[in-house]
């Protein structure tokens, strides 16, 4: 390790620093492990102090205590995987997870107990003499308590850094493991009394489900901080072995996990870093150097203000860089509004762009037309101006003239076409005499002669046969056959003959279409007719060979008339 060139020593101040460790310490930042220079430095480091007890891991089965061993080994690997990052994670999370009136008085007595066990580890048991030229410093916890600085009794600061420091050493420490314990149960009754706030949350029992819920608490932290947020999670982690710690340390360790009462706390750790200043420049102002023992109590206030402005220039300044004025949720709501609007606007913005070309289109239709007129009046006016008035009356003169002749005309041809009218009356009058004549003298063929018309009315027909039953309706309506009087068969398919003599017992018309049903005549129909009923045997399927049976059997042919 490279080492700093000798300085003298000021009176009244701290010791300089003789290593650039010692100025990384007092930063506050951390510093990587050392190897040390020799095997006997090693040996004399570990006969100087007295062997701290640390917790041997349980047996094995020990239940909810070998659990937490491992939930404490988990951390501990963390920690050496993340390093100072995730010391930070922790104590925030344990900060803003036993925030409350309730647990002040369980983190003050973890505090002291603390304090005092490593008070107890670092007092020497023979301090060796230092070399010549060099100052002897004890260990700061192993300080006499009567030292005074600025006029008053040493003091150790209680600021919430503090407090965040031994929550996190206590979860980090293999020697803090019975304190880890008393934490562990703390955080439990503290989960109780929050779930009895939410009776509504119930812990899923598959991992999948506890991942899917974990995932949703996650969000929710990233919109805002909430103790019941991190409890919730805390329950999560804590049934499933604390299996997803590490994704939950990556997707939450940019959000800062503050308590709500952030601002007061940094502001009772300014109050005691400004006393503490305050005492050292009083300190300062006095002539005696004051010892090593005094100057070791300097570099822990010392320490501690650098703690507490390091803390406000990286952690409140990002803090407050990345935390807006209104919550996350706000400002989605916010966001999601806007661009809604944002789009409204777009839309109507696309609106009035197609208003104005075709405005714009209108526009120049219309400054053509506009030119167009603007030529023809430039040309009529030319015209009015060659234009004699005298000339003009006679054209008036003319034309009201030619227009009373066309009157006149169109009067003559009125009463002409009103006589021709009269006159084609008179002649289709005659024409209907000379063609009844004709008529009546049969020199003209009688349009009637095929109808069949009334032929049928109130009969009922069947029809076997064919080929369809639309193929003889035409016929049969107009000899004045109704649609529910008409049955028709097709003569492909062979009925019984009882089936036969119920269609034709119920029929006044039987027709057979010998050429598709030939076995109804011969077999079936021959017995099925009676004396009241007439058969048409049809062979062709033509509608004309049934309307010339009809004719000849139901037409009535007139009497002739003596000339």
């Amino acid at each position: 390790m490279k080492k700093i060139p000798d300085l003298p020593d000021l009176p009244g101040m701290p010791p300089l620093p003789k290593e650039l460790r010692d100025l990384d310490r007092l930063a506050g930042l951390p510093g990587g492990d050392r190897r040390p220079a020799s095997f006997i430095d090693e040996v004399a480091r570990s006969v100087s102090r007295k062997p701290a007890a640390a917790a041997a891991p349980p047996a094995a089965g020990g239940g909810e205590d070998d659990s937490a061993w491992r939930a404490h080994k988990l951390f501990a690997d963390l920690h050496e995987k993340y390093g100072r990052a995730f010391r930070l994670f922790v104590g925030d999370l344990l900060d803003v997870l036993l925030g409350g009136p309730l647990q002040t008085k369980f983190i003050g007595e973890l505090m002291d107990d603390r304090a005092r066990r490593l008070a107890r580890a670092a007092a020497p048991a023979d301090p060796a003499p230092e070399a010549k030229g060099k100052v002897a410093v004890l260990p700061r916890e192993a300080l006499p308590e009567n030292i005074s600085i600025g006029g008053e009794p040493r003091w150790h600061a209680r600021t919430f850094l503090k407090r965040k420091a031994v929550l996190a050493s206590v979860f980090l420490d293999s020697e803090e493991y019975p304190s880890y314990l008393r934490l562990l149960k703390q955080i439990a009754a503290v989960c109780r009394e929050e779930l009895k706030a939410q009776p509504g949350w119930s812990l899923p029992d598959s991992p999948p489900d506890r991942q899917a819920a974990l995932r949703l608490v996650v969000d929710e932290l990233k919109n805002e901080i909430t103790q019941a947020g991190l409890v919730r999670a805390w329950l999560l982690l804590e049934a499933g072995g604390f299996a997803d710690l590490d994704w939950v340390f990556n997707e939450t360790r940019n959000l800062g996990l503050v308590r709500p009462s952030f601002y007061e706390d940094l502001d009772k750790a300014y109050r005691e870093a400004k006393k503490m200043l305050k005492l050292l420049v009083t300190e300062f102002g006095q002539p005696d150097g004051g010892g090593p023992d005094k100057r070791e109590a300097i570099r822990q206030y010392l320490e501690d203000i650098l703690d507490v402005y390091t803390h406000h220039h990286f952690v409140l300044k990002h803090f407050n860089q990345t935390r807006p004025a209104v919550n996350r949720a706000e400002f989605e709501s916010k966001k999601r509004e806007w661009q809604e609007r944002l789009e409204a606007l777009r839309l109507e913005t696309q609106k009035l762009r197609d208003d104005l070309r075709r405005l714009t289109l209108e526009r120049d239709q219309a400054a053509a037309e506009s030119r167009t007129l603007r030529q023809e009046a430039q040309d009529l006016r030319q015209k009015l101006q060659k234009l004699d008035p005298a000339e003009v009356q006679k054209q008036l003169q003319a034309m009201e003239t030619r227009m009373n002749q066309a009157l006149r005309e169109h009067e003559a041809i009125v009463e002409d076409d009103a006589a021709l009218r009269t006159a084609l009356r008179t002649m289709d009058a005659e024409n209907q005499r000379l063609l009844q004549k004709l008529r009546e003298v049969h020199a003209i063929p009688d349009e009637m002669a095929k109808s069949v018309e009334g032929l049928l009315t109130g009969k009922r027909v069947v029809v076997f046969g064919g080929v369809g039953r639309d193929h003889y309706l035409a016929v049969l309506k107009e000899a004045g056959v109704r649609d529910a009087d008409y049955e028709w068969y097709e003569g492909y398919h062979t009925i019984s003959q009882a089936r036969t003599a119920e269609i034709c017992g119920r029929c006044d018309v039987i027709v057979v279409v010998t050429s598709y049903a030939g076995h109804l005549h011969t077999w079936q129909t021959r017995n099925a007719v009676g004396p009241h009923q007439t058969l048409f045997l049809i062979h062709s399927s033509g509608a004309g060979s049934l309307r010339q049976q009809i004719l000849e059997k139901f037409k009535k042919t007139p009497a002739p008339t003596g000339g």
